[in-house]
């Protein structure tokens, strides 16, 4: 009997079923450890054997990637959540080099819209980013 009394108890204490926001939180912050986080630590790697300094900054809500050539910031690419209606969605913020200037952009890690966390693996930041990083080094805009 005391079986039902301490799920009872663990209900009107908040101990029951966690809500859906701390559900998608703690879906998200999966993801950034296991998709995310991995797969900017790859391209980390990868831009350090070209001579690049490339830093990874973690937090519970996103994960950043700064690389920089000579001491000048060529791109930042941070992996984020967007809240939408269907759940929460990650998407990513970059920030560019492009000549004396900087230029930000949101884009989603897919060509075709994720609808949650799952949709999205490692090789869609890794595309991402390289699509990208690529306008750095493009002649047109």
């Amino acid at each position: 009997m005391a079986d039902w009394r301490a799920e009872l108890g663990g209900i009107i204490n908040g101990k029951g079923r966690a809500t859906r926001a701390e559900q998608e939180n703690a879906q998200f912050e999966a993801f950034l450890s296991g998709v995310a986080t991995p797969a900017l630590r790859q391209v980390a790697a990868e831009m350090m054997s070209y001579g690049r300094d490339a830093s990874i900054r973690e937090a519970p809500a996103s994960v950043v990637l700064t690389v920089r050539k000579d001491g000048l910031e060529e791109i930042t690419f941070r992996v984020m959540k967007r809240y939408l209606s269907s759940g929460t969605v990650p998407y990513a913020e970059i920030r560019l080099a492009k000549g004396n200037r900087y230029a930000k952009y949101d884009a989603s890690l897919r060509d075709t819209p994720a609808t949650g966390v799952d949709d999205v693996a490692e090789a869609d930041i890794l595309a991402c980013f390289i699509k990208y990083y690529r306008m750095i080094h493009d002649e047109t805009p």
